[in-house]
C-alpha cells in the first residue's frame, strides 16, 4: 500500500455554475504485490577476445487501485484571488473515478555481444525484447480484458583505447516505456457507458552518446566528457478539449540534449578534488496541450520544459592531513541554475547554491563523524512550479535549512 495522494481543482472565476468558495478533487489508493526473478549468464571466448551476456527477467505484479471524488470548501484570502485553506466537505464514494484490479506480467530477454575486431577497438552489440501483458477487471463498467505491449529495443556501442589512459566511445540505444495503469484507466470524458484509454501507445526514446576520457600527470588528474541527445516520441499528452474536458493521447515529442563532464584530481595523499556537472536543454518539440480555440497556447513546441535547469554541478575538496592520521575533512559546493516554473516560460526560479561540510576521525574500529549541510542556511526550494494562467501561484517545495548530523560507528573487521 502507498500513501494516498490528493488532486484538487479550483476555479477562481465566479459564474452561474461556479462558486469560488467550493472546490472538488479526488483521493486515491494504489496497492500492489510483486514477485520477480532475474537470471543472467556471461561467457568469454578467445575469438576476437569476445564476451557474450544473455539474461532474462520475469516480474509478476498484482495491482489494485481506486479513486473517488471529494468535495471541499475553499477559504479565500481577502482579495479572493487564491485559496488560503481547503477543508473537506464530504467524500463522494458514490462518484468513483477509477476502480480496477490488474494482473501484470512483465517478461524481458536480452543479449549482448562484445568483441574486438581490431586491437584497442571494442564493439558492443545487443538488444532487449520486452513484453508487458495486462489482464484487468474494470470495476466501474464491469468489464475485463487483456492489453499487451511489446517492443524490441537495440543498442550498439564502440570504445577506442587511444593509449596512455585515454579513450573515446560512442553509443546508440533505444528505450521503451508503456503507459501507466493510472493513465489507462482514467475515464474518457463525455462517454456513456464509460470508456477508458486502452488504446494508448507506449513511448520510446532514441539515445545518442559520444564521449571520452583522459588521465594526466601519472593518473593524478582524470577528466571525462560526454555529449548526449535523447529524442522522445509518443509521450503521454493530457489535451484540453473545446468543452474544457481533458483527453489523453500518445503523441508528444521532446528533446533532451546536453554535456556531462567531470574532473578528479589527487595531487598527493593529503588532497583530493572532484568537479562534476552537466549543462542541458530539455525542450518540447511537438506537445499539444489544448484543442480549445480560445486558449492562447495550444502547442508547446519550442518551449523549454519546466523544472529543467540549464546548469548543475557538484564540487568537493577533501583534506587528509598527514599530521593527524585517519582524520578527514571536506567542503562541498552544490549549484543548480534557474529554471522555468511553467510550461510557457514566463516565470523563472533563480536556482540556488549550497555549501556542505564533513569531518570524521577513525581510531581502530571506531569512527566519529559530523556533517553540516547547508552551512549558510540558504533559503531555497528543491522545486518550484506553477500553471500557465496569469492568476496561478507558485508551489514551492522548500529545501532543508542548516542541518547538523553527528554519528559514531564501529566497524567489525576480521583477520585473515
Amino acid at each position: 500500500g502507498q500513501n494516498p495522494s490528493y488532486a484538487i481543482r479550483w476555479n477562481p472565476v465566479p459564474s452561474a455554475t461556479n462558486d469560488p468558495t467550493k472546490a472538488r478533487g479526488e483521493i486515491n489508493s494504489n496497492n500492489f504485490e510483486s514477485y520477480g526473478v532475474i537470471a543472467q549468464h556471461s561467457q568469454k571466448f578467445k575469438f576476437l577476445n569476445s564476451k557474450l551476456i544473455a539474461g532474462g527477467v520475469v516480474d509478476l505484479t498484482k495491482n489494485d487501485y481506486w479513486s473517488h471524488r471529494i468535495d471541499l470548501f475553499a477559504q479565500l484570502n481577502p482579495t479572493g484571488q487564491f485559496v488560503e485553506k481547503y477543508t473537506i466537505d464530504k467524500e463522494r464514494t458514490d462518484m468513483p473515478i477509477a476502480n480496477y484490479n490488474g494482473n501484470i506480467k512483465n517478461y524481458a530477454g536480452y543479449i549482448q555481444y562484445d568483441f574486438e575486431p581490431l586491437k584497442k577497438l571494442r564493439f558492443s552489440i545487443g538488444g532487449r525484447y520486452d513484453v508487458m501483458d495486462l489482464d484487468f477487471t474494470n470495476n466501474i463498467n464491469s468489464t475485463s480484458g487483456n492489453i499487451t505491449y511489446n517492443r524490441f529495443t537495440p543498442k550498439i556501442g564502440a570504445t577506442y583505447d587511444l593509449g596512455k589512459d585515454k579513450g573515446l566511445y560512442a553509443n546508440y540505444s533505444q528505450g521503451f516505456s508503456p503507459p501507466s495503469l493510472t493513465a489507462i484507466f482514467r475515464p474518457r470524458p463525455n462517454t456513456n457507458p464509460v470508456e477508458f484509454y486502452t488504446n494508448l501507445n507506449p513511448a520510446y526514446f532514441n539515445n545518442y552518446e559520444l564521449g571520452g576520457w583522459a588521465a594526466f600527470w601519472k593518473n593524478k588528474i582524470y577528466v571525462d566528457v560526454t555529449l548526449y541527445q535523447m529524442d522522445g516520441k509518443n509521450e503521454l499528452l493530457n489535451i484540453r478539449q473545446a468543452d474544457n474536458s481533458f483527453d489523453y493521447q500518445s503523441a508528444g515529442k521532446t528533446l533532451h540534449r546536453g554535456v556531462e563532464f567531470g574532473v578528479t584530481a589527487k595531487p598527493s595523499e593529503q588532497y583530493w578534488f572532484r568537479f562534476g556537472g552537466t549543462t542541458a536543454l530539455h525542450r518540447f518539440e511537438d506537445f499539444q496541450i489544448s484543442n480549445k480555440p480560445t486558449d492562447q497556447y495550444q502547442n508547446l513546441a519550442g518551449f523549454e520544459m519546466p523544472s529543467s535547469p540549464r546548469w548543475s554541478w557538484n564540487t568537493e575538496f577533501s583534506y587528509y592531513p598527514k599530521w593527524v592520521k585517519n582524520f578527514r575533512t571536506s567542503l562541498e559546493w552544490q549549484y543548480v541554475s534557474g529554471w522555468y516554473q511553467n510550461q510557457i516560460n514566463t516565470v523563472k526560479y533563480e536556482g540556488y547554491n549550497l555549501l556542505n561540510f564533513r569531518v570524521g576521525y577513525k581510531w581502530k574500529g571506531i569512527e566519529v563523524y559530523s556533517n553540516v549541510m547547508n552551512i549558510a542556511n540558504e533559503l531555497y526550494a528543491n522545486s518550484a512550479s506553477r500553471g500557465n494562467n496569469l492568476t496561478d501561484r507558485t508551489t514551492f517545495n522548500p529545501g532543508a535549512p542548516r542541518t547538523f548530523v553527528f554519528g559514531i560507528q564501529y566497524n567489525f573487521e576480521g583477520k585473515k
